[in-house]
């Protein structure tokens, strides 16, 4: 069980354009099973090279399992990287990880005999619709970057009321995985988070969120935190709490938390037009 966030926020006022052109996100670390739990499940992957920042929910080790898959799609991805190709390419990544699961976990040991993929023709209907209804217990926020250096924003998995398997999540700019979800996003929208916030006041919304749903009995408040704009990114945790050239630190949200508790955020935020 887990807390991953993920939030959509800008590094210049308008009119600058891409808005948003940075994200946010942050994960707590705890694991639970039927009868212990861990403090340190790192759930927050990023690779700076390809642009892909990920943060993972339920089955960890499944999700995770997607990261590779994702990153051959988009280093085949032709032409320019624009939420089409990338949507695309998450599609493909989703749909082979799916697809090889049922093949493996369900086909294999439940409908076929001979070790080949031979389905007896008595089972096919079932079969197509136990496919149908096929969940890898996984779930993903991940945050990456198109050419002009817009920041986009996907959740991999199901989405009630909805088709498909990825999902833009650019509007408002935040989304919330895992137990502590609900918690997460009421806080966010509490704030009003918007995608054109600044990266500190975002992180600060982002962070207090993170301590909303730590309620939750498998969310922890070890928390892993970053930061990214198409030029690079941020990690910070525990252990590396504040980072060389980070424009935040878990030192300062935990101060700016204090400070601000519920009270209006604005000062964080950028200058109001004159």
């Amino acid at each position: 069980m887990t807390i991953g966030i993920g939030v959509l926020c800008s590094t210049q006022p308008k009119p600058y354009e891409p808005r948003p052109d940075a994200l946010v996100m942050i994960s707590d670390t705890m694991g639970s099973t039927e009868t212990d739990s861990t403090g340190d499940l790192h759930k927050m992957q990023f690779d700076p090279e390809h642009q892909i920042y990920a943060v993972c929910a339920n089955r960890v080790e499944l999700a995770a399992e997607m990261l590779p898959l994702i990153r051959e799609e988009f280093s085949k991805m032709e032409g320019p990287r624009s939420h089409g190709n990338i949507w695309r390419a998450l599609n493909l990544a989703v749909w082979h990880h799916r697809s090889d699961h049922f093949k493996w976990d369900i086909l294999n040991t439940q409908f076929s005999f001979s070790g080949i993929g031979l389905i007896p023709e008595r089972e096919q209907d079932r079969m197509i619709e136990v496919w149908r209804n096929y969940e890898v217990p996984a779930q993903l926020l991940i945050g990456t970057f198109d050419d002009q250096g817009l920041a986009l924003l996907y959740f991999l998995g199901r989405l009630e009321g909805l088709d498909g398997l990825v999902h833009l999540m650019e509007f408002p700019g935040y989304f919330a995985i895992g137990v502590g979800s609900y918690n997460a996003n009421f806080w966010l929208n509490y704030r009003r988070q918007v995608l054109g916030m600044n990266v500190e006041q975002s992180a600060l919304h982002a962070y207090e969120a993170s301590r909303m749903a730590s309620t939750a009995p498998t969310v922890n408040r070890d928390i892993e935190v970053l930061m990214a704009t198409a030029k690079g990114g941020f990690h910070f945790s525990r252990e590396v709490p504040n980072p060389k050239g980070s424009p935040v630190s878990l030192p300062w949200l935990v101060s700016m938390a204090k400070k601000y508790g519920p009270r209006n955020t604005g000062p964080v935020g950028f200058p109001s037009p004159s």
